[in-house]
């Protein structure tokens, strides 16, 4: 009885292949911890078969798990699109979709290389909002986030898609269980065979049993050793004892030929795929197709293997290619990130007080984060390391950055505070004007001290600005309008003291003495009657007034001294009834007072100065001109205490009559 065996229990491993890597770890704050097995691709070799002599001679090939590649090989090979480009929204969308239109093991793959990118749009976001709070006067303990449910979403489905997969596991624990007990039961149906006695349904029937085996996957992983081995032996003692439907043996040997031949085409196809995820995947089924296929004819065994193990090793190749392919580029990845981490590295201890500084800085912190994102995948042995850096260094940056506001947010709201203090004196002058020049030099300080208060937190610093302007606008329009009345009132004031002038110089220009004393007491009345001029005109008609009050008084020698005391009498009475008379008095009595003063001290000037000339050298003409001047000094420091005698018996007089109209005055 001719055997045909295949045997793979010492077939030589293959290189195993360069590590290939899922995107860069999860960013600050990550939802969970991702674990990622790295493990190197070690692709199953094809099945090497030697033939024997035994040309009849069937044995199965080692019992293998289900043709379902590892997640962790998977993360090694997996060719996932670009994720760092999308937004938050599209990031979403595309893992949500995967839980409906990918298989299990994928959705996960694809769940773990969003997250990453979700993570880092929500952290940014977040950034943000805490930037522009605190940038607008907000405290930073008091702050609280409030995104969208983009994150809520994502972990419900993830966490949905994971008990999906444990769910699975029980399953497939459970069906492991049964298949042991369907796989044994199997073995003692194909030992019935071999204990009976041979007819020509028996490798039919065994044949049946085969088909069962196969469709039987996934078993414990601790007996799967111990049921292909006694699956192979018995497999291998029926065929020992099978003698008879040679004919049927010769058919099953060409169909199983062309199963083979049908799965080196595919293998050759293969060596055209361009994914190494959908490669590997393809190689290893066709690997256990070929495992479940019988023997072939003896002369055909060692060829149609050779051929099958040729097109395998070409697949392998391949990969093992593109897969150094992808390394080379990851390196050169790596490098390009290296030099992004050392300008993150330099942004890290960026200090500045300049606000406009740090928002540039942190458009280029961003900038260098975009690009990072743009730079492909790196070695897995290097991945978390510089991502971890990278990190680091920008939220070095953000946290100096967050630091500088937290004080500037201390030191504006201090500013507020003394603004509002600023603000609250300028109102309460604004409401109550009373003495406007002193007001108004109290307001003018607010003013400097306001241009001295460093800025209010941004969303109020317009705001109080707007209302001390107010405040201060308010005080100085009323004080137009006050000044804007007086002045018309005052300029209508100087034509009548004008006009009143000019009657003075009629009365100086005429030779007639008649009721002179009457037209100048009038004249007196009606200028004490009159209020205020503008201050520019005021010392100039005053000056005129008095002149020719006294040429006209000089010039008319019979108005003695009793009309002169009484003209006197007359003024200080006007002065007396005009608006705030009594302080007019007390200003008029305070001035003659001074000149009194002035005057006696003149003359004791001169009479040290007489003090020079020889004695009995009277007739010095200097010394005559001081004599005559200290003479005339007397009489007119007599007559000015005349005066102040008559204004303080005026003023010490009980008021008789209510005040008359304000009315300004001017002491000779």
């Amino acid at each position: 009885m001719n055997q045909e065996l295949e045997n793979v229990t010492n077939e030589p491993a293959e290189e195993q292949l360069p590590v290939v890597n899922l995107p860069e770890s999860t960013p600050v704050n990550s939802i969970e911890e991702t674990v990622i097995v790295e493990e190197a691709i070690a692709p199953e070799t094809p099945v090497n078969v030697h033939p024997e002599t035994k040309p009849e001679e069937f044995a199965p090939v080692a019992e293998t798990t289900e043709i379902l590649v590892e997640e962790h090989e998977l993360e090694s090979v997996e060719e996932l699109p670009d994720f760092a480009n999308l937004s938050k929204e599209d990031l979403l969308k595309t893992a949500l979709r995967a839980t409906q239109e990918k298989e299990l093991e994928e959705a996960l793959l694809i769940f773990k290389a969003v997250k990453p990118y979700l993570e880092q749009h929500i952290a940014e976001e977040k950034a943000e909002a805490l930037a522009k709070y605190l940038e607008e006067g907000g405290d930073k303990d008091g702050f609280e986030y409030r995104g969208d449910n983009s994150k809520e979403q994502f972990l419900s489905a993830f966490t949905e898609l994971k008990q999906r997969k444990e769910d699975a596991r029980k399953r497939q624990e459970a069906e492991k269980q049964e298949n042991l007990k369907k796989k044994e039961a199997i073995l003692d149906e194909i030992k019935k065979l071999n204990e009976s006695e041979e007819t020509a349904n028996s490798l039919k029937k065994l044949k049946e049993l085969q088909g069962e085996w196969k469709k039987i996957k996934n078993v414990p992983k601790e007996n799967i050793e111990t049921l292909w081995e006694s699956y192979r032996v018995l497999n291998e003692i029926f065929y020992d004892r099978l003698s008879i439907n040679n004919e049927l043996k010769d058919l099953d040997r060409s169909k199983n030929l062309d199963h083979k031949i049908d799965l080196i085409a595919k293998a050759n196809e293969l060596t055209a795929e361009t994914n190494i995820k959908k490669a590997l995947m393809g190689v290893k089924k066709l690997q256990e197709d070929w495992r479940y296929i019988g023997p072939v004819a003896k002369e055909a065994s060692e060829d149609i293997w050779v051929r099958f193990k040729v097109e395998v090793d070409k697949v392998y190749t391949l990969i093992k290619s593109k897969t150094e392919e992808l390394e080379k580029e990851r390196h050169v990845n790596l490098e390009a990130k290296k030099e992004l981490l050392e300008k993150a590295k330099a942004l890290a201890n960026f200090q500045t007080q300049r606000i406009k500084d740090w928002m540039d800085q942190s458009v280029a912190v961003n900038e260098l984060m975009e690009a990072w994102k743009k730079t492909g995948h790196v070695p897995m042995a290097f991945r978390d390391q510089v991502w971890n850096e990278f990190r680091d260094a920008r939220n070095g940056f953000f946290a100096n950055k967050n630091n500088f506001f937290k004080t500037l947010h201390a030191e504006r709201n201090a500013n507020l505070k003394a603004k509002e203090e600023l603000c609250a004196k300028a109102e309460a002058i604004a409401a109550n004007p009373i003495d406007w020049n002193k007001q108004t030099d109290e307001l003018k300080k607010l003013q400097e001290a306001w241009k001295k208060i460093g800025q209010a937190p941004e969303k109020i610093n317009d705001a109080v600005w707007r209302r001390f302007r107010t405040a201060c606008d308010s005080f100085f329009e009323k004080k137009s309008e006050r000044y804007a009345s007086q002045q018309t009132e005052q300029v209508a004031n100087l034509t009548a003291k004008q006009a009143l002038v000019s009657k003075l110089e009629e009365l100086s220009a005429s030779e007639s003495s008649n009721n002179i004393f009457a037209e100048l007491k009038q004249i007196q009345t009606d200028w004490n009657a009159i209020g205020f001029v503008p201050a520019a005109q005021k010392d100039s008609i005053n000056k005129k007034y008095n002149e020719l009050l006294d040429k006209l008084y000089g010039k008319h020698k019979q108005l003695n001294k009793d009309i002169r005391e009484d003209r006197d009498k007359q003024n200080f009475e006007l002065m007396a009834g005009s608006a705030n008379g009594m302080m007019k008095l007390q200003r008029e009595e305070k001035i003659l007072q001074e000149r009194i003063r002035g005057i006696k001290k003149d003359m004791e000037t001169w009479d040290n100065n007489l003090g020079f000339f020889k004695s009995g050298n009277s007739k010095n003409p200097l010394a005559e001109q001081i004599h005559d001047k200290i003479e005339i000094a007397k009489k007119h420091v007599i007559g000015l205490e005349e005066k102040l005698k008559a204004l303080k018996a005026l003023r010490n007089k009980p008021a008789e009559t209510p005040a008359a109209p304000a009315a300004e005055v001017t002491a000779e």
